[in-house]
């Protein structure tokens, strides 16, 4: 960019900042956040850090009086990538990075002066944190290397940079995730923990070697300050208020099933937050630990020592817990010690892998669950999706298309219009803003447990469970798009219906 141009910019794209009149000292931009754009004989531009500009404010005035002084507020990762790739690597030319002491916390919005690396990731990390993302991708390819972000469930390129720089900010996560730096043949996953203001976050890092170098995948947790309740997640009335229901149960399984990253673990945690933690007893063994709630104890999971979801659960028992979440039965082992437990007076939480909630009763039956003991103790079975939140100030309502009247019509439902994406400034182009939760709330019926005692196929529970009320997840979904908060076309790309 050239001096003189309109305050419409990108910083991390102003690369001429040395050839500005009376340019500022590498040291002072650092240290004061700010930096200048253009001067002429009456006015001085200068753009200035927004964590900074207060204090900047004041000192740019007077040191430049009498000529007036306009500043331009900039995003604070976009000015600390611009002094991490731009001012540092002008001024030292080094990709070195420092190891940090065993079980430092880093400051994401710290600008460094040892290396331009440290600042580059710094703004990625605080950037991703900002804008509610829930993992970074950083791809290397031949000729460069892409930074993106997954928002509400879908990935977005945010940054391409230099290919050069792909090995230096290898090197820094894994030293931040006291990883080997020196290994670059085999996948090796680890956690960072960072701080930003008074929040500390973690950061799980995976790296798993390409083509091109090796690709990195840090996934954030606990970016939200509170849990989330149930009502803030988004169940339709009817979901919700079985949920409520299965808060009242003395002892049993309750399971959340779906995909990865469909929120199970989130519905768990709202299911927890809803309970009386006060005269409750709650353990929950997680990998990782995502959220803290206050008034539970949280165990995370390490399989390198032995520390695995069956160990800890055989543990935990002598600890006289009233409810259990098990963050995921995985295996037949788990599987056993989970029922086991559910029969003894506890209440066990947990999630599973399956497309559907009945499918529950068949997963378990796979890994060795004898059907009796099946239905003694599964209470409930929740499914779920994530689908996207059409964005409410850029959305237009459209008479519903054919594909929709059939649905409508199928699921007995009334409506005429829908709503479709659209893409403004405020949802970042994309037409949405936000996700909610599809769902479907399996209950277990004296005539369910009937049925899968006597070793019926599942089939049949489905018109068992569709008599006593239970709404499918196509249903839901279908619900969701005539009330306008999703698109059609988002739960045809969940394949909902």
């Amino acid at each position: 960019m050239e001096c003189g141009q309109s305050d419409d910019f990108n910083i991390c794209e102003f690369k001429d900042y040395r050839s500005c009149p009376g340019q500022y000292r590498d040291s002072y931009i650092r240290n004061s956040g700010a930096v200048k754009v253009s001067e002429s004989d009456v006015e001085v531009v200068a753009a200035v850090s927004m964590g900074r500009k207060r204090e900047a404010e004041s000192f740019l005035r007077s040191f430049h009086a009498p000529k007036s002084v306009r500043l331009i507020t900039v995003e604070d990762s976009d000015f600390a990538e611009f002094v991490g790739s731009i001012v540092d690597s002008a001024s030292s030319g080094s990709d070195s990075v420092s190891a940090p002491d065993e079980g430092e916390m880093f400051d994401l919005e710290d600008v460094s002066d040892s290396a331009p690396v440290i600042n580059i990731i710094n703004a990625v990390c605080l950037a991703a944190i900002r804008r509610n993302a829930s993992d970074i991708h950083i791809q290397p390819e031949a000729d460069a290397l892409r930074v993106r972000f997954r928002m509400d469930g879908v990935l977005k390129v945010v940054k391409v940079m230099d290919a050069a720089l792909a090995e230096s900010i290898a090197s820094r996560i894994k030293v931040m995730s006291n990883l080997n730096i020196l290994e670059q043949r085999l996948p090796q996953d680890g956690r960072m923990r960072v701080t930003l203001g008074k929040r500390a976050l973690d950061f799980r890092v995976s790296f798993i070697p390409v083509a091109h170098g090796e690709s990195i995948v840090l996934r954030i947790f606990n970016a939200k300050k509170e849990i989330q309740g149930l009502s803030d997640l988004g169940f339709s009335a009817g979901p919700y208020a079985m949920l409520r229901k299965a808060l009242g149960i003395p002892n049993g399984l309750i399971l959340a099933t779906g995909p990865t990253g469909s929120g199970k673990t989130t519905t768990l945690h709202a299911l927890i937050s809803g309970m009386d933690r006060d005269s409750l007893k709650i353990i929950t063994i997680e990998d990782p630990v995502e959220r803290i709630i206050p008034g539970v104890d949280q165990i995370q999971v390490n399989d390198g020592i032995g520390l695995t979801f069956d160990s800890i659960l055989r543990r935990i028992l002598r600890q006289d817990p009233d409810v259990i979440m098990i963050g995921e039965i995985r295996d037949r082992a788990t599987a056993e010690l989970a029922i086991r437990s559910a029969l003894t007076g506890h209440v066990i939480l947990s999630t599973l892998h399956t497309n559907d909630s009945i499918s529950a009763v068949t997963r378990l039956r796979n890994m060795g669950v004898e059907s009796y003991l099946v239905s003694s103790v599964l209470k409930y079975a929740v499914a779920q999706r994530l689908v996207r939140k059409v964005c409410p100030y850029c959305s237009e309502s459209v008479p519903l298309n054919a594909e929709m009247k059939a649905l409508r019509d199928k699921f007995s439902l009334t409506g005429k219009s829908m709503r479709i994406a659209r893409g403004c400034d405020r949802c970042g182009l994309t037409g949405y803003s936000g996700r909610t939760v599809v769902s479907e709330v399996f209950e277990l019926t004296e005539e369910c447990a009937s049925a899968i005692d006597a070793g019926r196929p599942v089939s049949e529970l489905y018109g068992i469970a569709g008599k006593n009320g239970m709404r499918e997840l196509a249903f839901d979904a279908v619900q969701k798009v005539l009330a306008g908060e999703t698109t059609f076309s988002e739960i045809r790309r969940e394949a909902l219906v």
